[in-house]
């Protein structure tokens, strides 16, 4: 009887779940999480005046309720800053402030770390395909649910 393949799907959610548990098991001494990291690696990235609340959804991948608790936290903790946008004042715009660039800089050490170390489970060349691999599996399933997340806001 031929072996049969493990569907594609699978193989990626498995590696996401376990590659995402241990990343947060290496940031726990910060008291950090990769969702953490997420939302001050989107704010940091964005040019001024800062990145809307919705571009840090969009970017996330994270819903806006669960959005808004994080965002919150690092506000309370001193982490982020929340502005209206001078010219559309519905918008909100978020920026790191010195604490947050710092607490970023610590998180980014650990997820550089652990970037490395999985890096160096592979080569050169298998790290440069599954990038380009998980890029075009990214792009394809975004495209495909697009029409679907449209489709359902319309008819809410």
């Amino acid at each position: 009887m031929p072996s049969i393949s493990p569907p594609l799907a699978r193989s990626v959610g498995r590696a996401h779940k376990v590659v995402r548990a241990w990343c947060d098991d290496q940031l726990a001494p910060l008291d950090a999480s990769v969702t953490e990291w997420i939302v001050l690696f989107n704010i940091a990235d964005a040019a001024a005046p800062g990145a809307s609340q919705a571009e840090i959804a969009r970017c996330s991948d994270m819903g806006g309720p669960a959005l808004v608790r994080h965002i919150d936290r690092l506000e309370a903790d001193g982490l982020v800053t929340r502005t209206r946008d001078r010219s559309d004042r519905r918008t909100v715009r978020l920026q790191l402030t010195a604490a947050g660039q710092k607490r970023f800089e610590a998180i980014r050490a650990v997820v550089q770390r652990c970037d490395a170390e999985l890096r160096a489970v592979l080569t050169k060349r298998e790290a440069d395909i599954m990038q380009d691999a998980l890029q075009k599996l990214y792009g394809f399933c975004s495209g495909e649910l697009e029409p679907t997340t449209a489709t359902l806001a319309r008819s809410r």
